[in-house]
């Protein structure tokens, strides 16, 4: 594997402004820069998992006991995004802090990204960390370790639920366990490890991707709940919605639904064992432990849609928990808005090491000190095959624009997100609305340029 690129002079002198607030953070945690005292970092990345799909977020019905202790013993961020709702580009995105346009990684047809963005593996490794992957990767198809870290479980692609050859540090091995306890008896193995160094752990479930096959132990749960989605856009409603096309043919039936539920439990069963191991070993109050999704899912929504990569509110938003004590207060709740590629700036400023100039995103650790964070943010999602068009949109804090710029015979969709939640209404078309769509569409221009957007090539 080749090494990072080291930091250029010019690089440093750019990154000198994020010093003062490094250091006042280490004097918060205590950090020493020697290595043993900065904080340990556990990821638990999901995939396909929508914001709600927890107990802790509202449905009182959902039994996630875990994730809710973890809300409960931290902050729960009820805002949160990705900046394109598809498994690689978002992962590419969450392990850079880039943009897709930036990282180069726009589909899910096998890459990795751009070296141009090294990701917060490599730099916290670079810094004294030791560093492991342990499951689903889902950007290049190839299950062998990836630069940046240490120890490497994975295996190709997409995965199984049951059935999986995963490459361990290099050397292959079939498994037949059900994938989501496989890589938690491999994640909890490298917590009981003998650390010298502070430690990057990132566990990638392929939970709960479709087909949503639970555990056998899980089978029989939520037998008498109905998780369908209101059929609240027919009729009228859909005619001002650009026209996806079979929204009816592979409707989810009351039973995906519930086995979609049910995939998670093991997850939840996951991270409960993960904070149980840390626990044992006196590090869970060392360790910014996060758990997340690589985007959310629509359930049946507008019309019968059961995909990701749309600009609906239950494809980009996400769960987002953050358990430290020393950074977030017990049972926070945060309603301002972070992203998926904010996690490698706040992951540099934890633990500081300077985050590079090419970064899209932002530390929300300021956040949790009481600043105020992003007003708006650009939502983009390149055309694959056959698929949703390229879109480009604006989510500000009550509203949301959404362009399709390849295909200009599509509606442009304008939702008021405080009156109507599920963007049910396009006020795009609206005559009373024509200031707010011209101004939102001058935004997307600024955002774009911010970013330094331009059409990449897949």
């Amino acid at each position: 594997m080749s090494p990072l690129p080291p930091v250029t002079r010019r690089d440093a002198l750019k990154m000198l402004g994020a010093g003062a607030a490094t250091l006042a953070l280490g004097d918060l945690l205590g950090c020493d820069r020697g290595g043993a005292r900065r904080p340990n970092v556990v990821i638990v990345l999901t995939d396909d998992v929508r914001y709600d799909a927890m107990g802790c977020a509202g449905d009182a019905r959902l039994q996630t006991p875990h994730l809710d202790r973890l809300a409960a013993e931290g902050v729960r961020f009820t805002n949160a995004f990705v900046t394109t709702s598809l498994c690689s580009p978002s992962r590419a995105s969450l392990l850079t802090g880039c943009y897709a346009h930036r990282h180069g990684v726009l589909d899910n047809v096998s890459r990795d990204p751009d070296p141009a963005c090294p990701t917060f593996a490599a730099l916290l490794q670079r810094d004294g960390y030791e560093t492991a992957y342990i499951g689903k990767w889902h950007m290049l198809a190839r299950a062998t370790p990836r630069q940046g870290f240490d120890h490497w479980v994975s295996f190709t692609g997409q995965g199984e639920y049951f059935r999986n050859t995963m490459n361990i540090d290099g050397h292959w091995r079939l498994v037949l366990n059900y994938v989501t306890d496989e890589l938690t008896d491999h994640a909890v193995r490298f917590l009981e490890r003998d650390h010298a160094k502070p430690f990057l752990l990132m566990v990638g479930h392929k939970a709960a991707h479709a087909p949503f096959l639970p555990a056998q132990r899980h089978q029989s749960r939520y037998a008498d709940v109905d998780f369908s989605k209101p059929a609240a856009t027919a009729g009228g409603l859909l005619a001002a919605k650009p026209d996806w096309g079979g929204r009816e043919a592979e409707a989810l039936t009351p039973e995906d639904l519930r086995n979609y539920h049910r995939s998670l439990l093991a997850v939840d069963e996951s991270v409960g064992r993960l904070t149980a191991a840390l626990r044992e070993r006196g590090l869970l109050d060392d360790t910014i432990f996060i758990y997340t999704s690589d985007n959310g899912l629509l359930l049946g929504e507008h019309g019968g849609l059961r995909d990701k990569r749309a600009a609906y509110e239950p494809s980009i938003r996400v769960p987002l928990l953050m358990r430290h004590p020393r950074l977030a207060g017990r049972g926070r709740v945060c309603d301002e808005m972070v992203l998926g590629l904010d996690l490698l700036p706040t992951l540099c400023e934890a633990a500081g090491t300077p985050a590079p100039p090419v970064v899209h995103g932002r530390s929300w650790l300021p956040l949790l000190r009481g600043e105020r964070g992003r007003d708006d943010f650009l939502y983009q999602y390149f055309r694959e095959e056959g698929l949703v068009p390229t879109c480009l949109a604006v989510r500000t804090r009550d509203w949301k624009y959404v362009t399709f710029p390849e295909d200009p015979a599509l509606p442009t969709e304008l939702y008021d997100l405080k009156a109507d939640p599920d963007e049910l209404v396009n006020l795009a078309g609206h005559p009373d609305h024509a200031g707010k769509k011209q101004q939102l569409a001058a935004r997307l221009v600024l955002l774009m340029q911010e970013t330094g957007y331009q059409r990449p090539n897949a």
